[in-house]
């Protein structure tokens, strides 16, 4: 239902500003009195002045602005959430882009391929930033884990978490391995973490060095070093999957050198990003969607940018699914494409 503020306008205020909202996002270009009585002649028959009077109003009220060197006006962070909350239906994706969606993403062997492949898929429909969040680390499972002997002081250590998401180490004994000792600490390991949370292995790792029997050397230093290790997982470059900066820069309003170097700053400080998706996390468990608009992400650098994010499962966990681009942006399809790209990515991890 949209927000009482909104259901508080007439209906004359209520169809002036959806349409200019529109007609906005299609043109990038303030909207004039004359344009929009064009646009809505067959819905209201008004006046160029009486439209006037009511972008007035709307004004007024704070959902519409304009600029300095302009007579049209432009809807602000309070008419696009007004105008985004009125959608009583969003679009149908047309045949391309849902067969796109079925293409593109396919059951893989490499889980991390399909991920990096969604945040592709999604930049590319959305023409927006495509992310990716794999669950939070309190909920991915460890299923397995396995040792490859690299050299005769290296493992290659492999640990195979819930619906096949891979993460591969290189660990390092300062003597020699032999492999009984290999396959030894391949079942203490999987005997101790298998079934347990990833967030739990350092709390169990300390235990198995203090309170199981002595291991016999160099299985201490082995379990040592894969504790070093494991902090490694909890990285936000571990956790997220971006694609598709250039997206951005094909609209005018993010093109400029400022917002250039904020976009490259997203990519590549992705501590940001998780902060962010982490942020809005909780709101996911309530509602199907998120949408946040302007400055209500409470963040300098986004105030120009929205943020959309759906829920995908992942086993018996829940990653997110997100873009963020300009606020300028075609909500009655962009919404649908995140819904379904979700959608597409928690069936394919429910068929693994």
């Amino acid at each position: 239902m949209p927000p009482k503020s909104f259901r508080a306008l007439t209906e004359r205020q209520r169809c002036v500003l959806q349409a200019l909202v529109r007609l906005y996002i299609q043109r990038g270009r303030p909207v004039g009195s004359r344009v929009l009585a064009r646009h809505l002649r067959r819905r209201l028959n008004l006046s160029p002045a009486s439209i006037r009077t009511v972008m007035a109003e709307l004004e007024e009220m704070h959902y519409l602005t304009h600029p300095h060197t302009s007579a049209g006006r432009v809807p602000t962070d309070k008419g696009y959430r007004a105008y985004v909350d009125s959608l009583t239906e969003t679009e149908t994706l047309s045949e391309h882009e849902q067969n796109i969606i079925a293409r593109e993403l396919q059951a893989r062997e490499n889980r991390d391929t399909l991920l990096q492949d969604a945040s592709r898929v999604l930049s590319t429909l959305a023409s927006a930033i495509g992310i990716i969040r794999l669950p939070a680390p309190e909920q991915l499972i460890i299923h397995r884990i396995e040792f490859i002997q690299v050299s005769s002081t290296h493992l290659l250590l492999v640990l195979v978490l819930q619906s096949d998401v891979v993460r591969t180490f290189v660990v390092q004994s300062p003597l020699t391995i032999s492999p009984t000792h290999i396959e030894r600490l391949s079942q203490l390991l999987n005997e101790y973490l298998a079934g347990h949370s990833l967030s739990a292995i350092p709390d169990i790792l300390s235990a198995v060095l203090h309170d199981v029997p002595p291991l016999p050397a160099p299985l201490p230093d082995l379990v040592q070093q894969s504790l070093q290790q494991f902090p490694l997982l909890l990285q936000p470059s571990w956790q997220l999957y971006v694609s598709g900066a250039s997206q951005l820069l094909r609209y005018p309003e993010c093109a400029t050198v400022e917002h250039a170097r904020t976009i490259a700053t997203w990519m590549e400080e992705s501590s940001m990003l998780l902060h962010l998706l982490t942020r809005y996390e909780q709101q996911l468990q309530h509602q199907p969607i998120f949408i946040g608009i302007g400055r209500e992400l409470r963040a300098a650098t986004l105030q120009d940018y929205t943020l959309i994010l759906a829920r995908y499962h992942l086993g018996s966990a829940q990653g997110i699914v997100g873009i963020i681009g300009p606020k300028r942006m075609f909500y009655p399809k962009v919404i649908p494409i995140v819904r379904s790209v979700a959608q597409r990515l928690s069936e394919l991890c429910l068929q693994a």
